[in-house]
């Protein structure tokens, strides 16, 4: 019989050697802003030589050079290329009608590019960045078989999702790390449907009650414990028999809980506040925090505000989920994710390049809202713009003119001027913003001071 405490996972090797080397380049596809989520065919591009984006497939004359062939109106058949060059991986636009954008400025000579460099051509975004041959069929195995509901190809979530994977089949406790909204417990719930395990998965958020009552949400207790048990009232360990227990931010347990989830993952045995006779039970931990240190190395709590001994208990290697901003090359499939309740809906440019310069300080959770509410704003009935989305994001977009606008600098229009533009143009915000060289987003601020109300120049469809 396998004893307990030979039952927990406190050293796990990274599937990364020290020595393991970034030597692949890939362009990893955001998506689009008429088709956020892209198929995990494209999602993915190894490059070699040279790689050629365009609307067309070029000639067979490159000998080494690959294409990316794109369904997208705004890019020139033969828009830009990524090659290999003496001091590293460049682009190179091609003579593109409507440019090709490195992070927030657009491109005018063969520039080099950086790991994490944001590119973009016509309506799709792609990122740049250098990967190990590990991380790059860790990808490719999230892409085939994803572990959470999103496929990341997210070199760090990738390889993450591949500890987490393998580790699901186990027995041993999990410790889990990454900032407030990044998906940890959707992470531990993808963990415990791939472990198999026939139980519930329950998960407590210990930030979120008062410290003085984890110990009882956690161990429950019988009838007349405390003043206020006027009945048995099973915790959530019971109540997880034969599943899971996450146990979100839990370095904001009081040391005492600390102490006795410690014995609980020594031996497995449950003792409710008020019972005399432990009970054994068939419960896994998955533990997380939002903390980023570990531990001071002595017998007190690390910066974690986890006890060392519970660190050591829950997993040495800890796994880490990187942020949002760390990992953008995954916000198209999220979109399109959030919006899988609402069909057909599209961004207009601006927008969804916005939502990719913007740096998600709450992360996917922040997306989340952002994107639902952004749907609701837009009723469906249009894509969404840049005046469906919080203002702080809508600036991230200013200085970079969409693909097709005029390149033209000017300063505010007055408002006959602005009204004159309107009648001209039926009330088309669009046409107005393109007139003017200017962010459909400044069009419209300039619309609410001036209290223009567009639509009555409008003669066919709003814009």
């Amino acid at each position: 019989m396998t004893k307990p405490t030979e039952r927990t996972l406190t050293s796990v090797q990274s599937p990364l050697s020290p020595g393991e080397q970034k030597d692949r380049a890939v362009l990893l596809l955001v998506g689009a802003a008429e088709t956020p989520g892209l198929s995990p065919k494209m999602r993915l591009q190894v490059l070699g030589g040279e790689l050629l984006i365009g609307r067309r497939s070029p000639d067979e004359t490159r000998p080494g050079a690959h294409a990316l062939v794109l369904n997208d109106g705004v890019v020139s058949g033969q828009h830009a290329r990524l090659l290999r060059g003496a001091g590293g991986w460049e682009i190179d636009d091609l003579g593109s009608k409507n440019g090709t954008w490195l992070d927030n400025a657009r491109i005018t000579e063969r520039t080099k590019l950086r790991d994490g460099a944001l590119l973009f051509f016509g309506n799709h975004v792609g990122i740049f960045r250098l990967a190990s041959s590990l991380e790059v069929e860790a990808m490719k195995s999230e892409l085939v078989s994803p572990l959470g509901p999103v496929a990341t190809v997210s070199p760090a979530l990738a390889v993450a999702c591949d500890r987490l994977r393998r580790l699901s089949s186990s027995e041993g406790e999990l410790l889990i790390m990454g900032e407030t909204g990044v998906g940890k417990e959707v992470y531990a719930r993808a963990v415990h449907v791939s472990s198999g395990r026939k139980g519930r998965f329950m998960a407590i958020n210990c930030a979120a009650i008062p410290r003085e009552l984890v110990e009882s949400e956690l161990f429950g207790y019988r009838q007349g414990a405390h003043s206020t048990a006027h009945q048995a009232k099973p915790g959530l360990i019971e109540e997880a028999e034969g599943g899971t227990l996450f146990l979100d931010e839990i370095g904001e347990m009081t040391g005492e809980a600390q102490t006795k989830l410690l014995r609980f993952l020594q031996d497995r045995e449950l003792t409710p506040l008020g019972a005399t006779r432990p009970r054994r039970m068939d419960v896994r931990i998955i533990a997380a925090t939002n903390r980023t240190g570990t531990t001071t190395g002595g017998a007190g709590k690390g910066a974690a505000g986890l006890r060392d001994d519970i660190v050591a208990r829950l997993g040495a290697a800890p796994i880490h989920l990187p942020p949002l901003r760390s990992r953008v090359e995954d916000l198209g499939a999220l979109v399109a994710h959030f919006l899988r309740s609402s069909p057909g809906v599209t961004f207009e440019q601006p927008a969804f390049r916005a939502l990719c310069l913007h740096t998600w300080p709450l992360n996917v959770r922040e997306l989340e809202k952002i994107v639902s509410t952004a749907a609701v704003l837009s009723a469906g009935a249009k894509p969404i713009g840049l005046r469906d989305l919080p203002e702080p994001i809508a600036r991230a977009i200013e200085s970079a003119p969409s693909a097709g606008a005029r390149k033209v600098s000017g300063p505010t229009p007055t408002p006959a001027q602005l009204e004159e533009l309107l009648r001209r143009y039926d009330g088309n915000v669009a046409d107005v913003s393109r007139e003017l060289g200017k962010h459909r987003a400044a069009v419209w601020r300039w619309i609410k001071k001036f209290g223009i109300g567009p639509q009555k120049f409008r003669k066919g469809t709003e814009d």
